[in-house]
C-alpha cells in the first residue's frame, strides 16, 4: 500500500545506514591478530585492530556521532566510551575490522599513500605506538570500524629503542648477572 510506513522504512528515516567520523588520537595498538590480555584471555579471532588514546573532546564528538546508531542495542553490547562519562584526560577507543584498511601519511602538506595496515606495519618494524593519527571510522547500527588511518607524526618503535645503546645501558638493564 502506498503511503504506509513499514518498520524498516521508519527505522531508516530515523537513523542513516552509516556515518563517517574523523577521530584524532595517539596509537596505543595497531596490529593484525588477536590481543592477549593480562587475565589470560584473548580475542576470539584475528582482526585488524587499532586502539587510540583520545582527548575528551574527541571522545565526546564520537559519542555524539555514534549515539543514534546504538539506540536499539542491548546495554551489555554498548561500548564503555559511549556509556561512561569521559575523564578530563580523555580515554581509549578500541576498534577492529575483519577487513584491511588503508594508511596514509601526512608529509610536507600532502597525504602520501602508504598501503594497507599490515604492509605498513611490516615496513615500519611492526610497531607504530605513540604515533599521532586521525582515524576515519565507519559507524553503523551497533558497531564502529576503522576505515582508514592518516598518520600526522609517525613514531616507530623497535627493540633498540627500548634500551640504551651503550655498554653501560646494557649493564644497567641486566645488572651484574648476565642471562648468558
Amino acid at each position: 500500500m502506498a503511503g504506509k510506513n513499514t518498520k524498516k522504512e521508519t527505522k531508516q528515516n530515523q537513523t542513516p545506514e552509516s556515518e563517517k567520523f574523523y577521530l584524532a588520537g595517539t596509537v596505543t595498538t595497531a596490529l593484525y591478530g588477536k590481543r592477549q590480555f593480562a587475565n589470560g584471555k584473548s580475542d576470539k579471532e584475528d582482526k585488524y585492530r587499532l586502539s587510540l588514546k583520545c582527548t575528551k573532546k574527541a571522545i565526546e564528538g564520537l559519542k555524539e556521532a555514534a549515539e543514534p546508531f546504538y539506540v536499539d542495542v542491548e546495554d551489555k553490547w554498548l561500548p564503555e566510551w559511549l556509556t561512561e562519562e569521559t575523564n578530563e584526560d580523555g580515554g581509549y577507543i578500541n576498534l577492529s575490522s575483519s577487513y584491511p584498511f588503508p594508511v596514509g601519511e601526512y608529509v610536507n602538506g600532502e597525504i602520501q599513500n602508504r598501503g594497507m595496515l599490515q604492509e605498513f606495519l611490516t615496513e615500519n618494524g611492526g610497531n607504530i605506538n605513540g604515533s599521532e593519527v586521525v582515524a576515519l571510522v565507519s559507524i553503523k547500527p551497533g558497531a564502529i570500524y576503522p576505515a582508514a588511518l592518516l598518520i600526522k607524526k609517525l613514531k616507530k618503535q623497535d627493540i633498540g629503542s627500548m634500551f640504551k645503546a651503550d655498554d653501560n645501558g646494557f649493564m644497567e638493564a641486566f645488572g651484574e648477572e648476565l642471562p648468558f
